[in-house]
């Protein structure tokens, strides 16, 4: 029977790390994605230069 301790070194030692960044980047390609839509909603005649400009503008601001 365990009284609720057990053996920290028979964890993984990055699984939560790694879920973390994957959840992480999944975040941040929702965010591209939703900014991406909001320029293509609110700035229909934005040239794609312009797009890509403010995209990667957003990114930078996102690291």
């Amino acid at each position: 029977m365990s009284d609720g301790n057990f053996n920290r070194a028979l964890l993984p030692k990055n699984e939560l790390t790694a879920g973390i960044r994957a959840g992480k980047a999944q975040m941040r390609t929702k965010a591209e994605q939703a900014f991406l839509q909001t320029i293509k909603t609110y700035y229909p005649d934005l040239s794609p230069e312009q797009q890509e400009s403010m995209m990667k503008h957003f990114k930078e601001l996102l690291k």
